[in-house]
């Protein structure tokens, strides 16, 4: 019997074969999507985040995620649009796990996102998230989202 695939799964296994690694995403109440992740060996969710120019974590998963901060390079910064003047200090030297796509040296901003999880909280968004991948990650693993399927596709570096 002659077996036909899915448009979908002819996507999976073409991006596949082409190296990329199939992540599942999914979207909390507030509609932000989410993925599950580990840096430095500790699982987390973050929001995948395409407008967030670098990789940042929450500062009160510092310890948890054991970063190593550079205060030297503290710098103000915005977090995200209209937001100012926020201490945002780097974490070298980081390992990133997506499923099976593997990042070491990652770059971190540290910075408080408390003020956003309040933000999500008010409408009913409760997850505990550990902060937020953005583009430096998208950029890296040449991302392919696929939204009907709610599937990120990275190819390793």
């Amino acid at each position: 019997m002659d077996q036909k695939l899915t448009t979908t799964e002819n996507i999976t296994l073409f991006l596949t074969s082409m190296g990329y690694i199939a992540i599942p995403v999914r979207q909390n109440v507030s509609g932000l999507l989410l993925i599950d992740g580990k840096i430095n060996d500790v699982d987390g969710v973050y929001i995948l985040d395409s407008g967030a120019g670098q990789t940042v974590v929450d500062a009160k998963q510092l310890d948890t995620l054991r970063l190593t901060l550079n205060y030297d390079e503290t710098a103000l910064t915005g977090g995200g649009v209209g937001a100012h003047s926020i201490e945002n200090i780097p974490s070298y030297n980081n390992k990133l796990e997506i499923n099976n796509f593997k990042m070491d040296n990652l770059v971190v901003a540290v910075m408080s996102l408390g003020t956003a999880w309040e933000s999500l909280a008010r409408v009913g968004a409760h997850d505990e998230i550990f902060g937020i991948i953005g583009v430096d990650i998208l950029k890296t693993g040449k991302a392919i989202i696929d939204f009907s399927t709610m599937t990120l596709y990275l190819k390793q570096p």
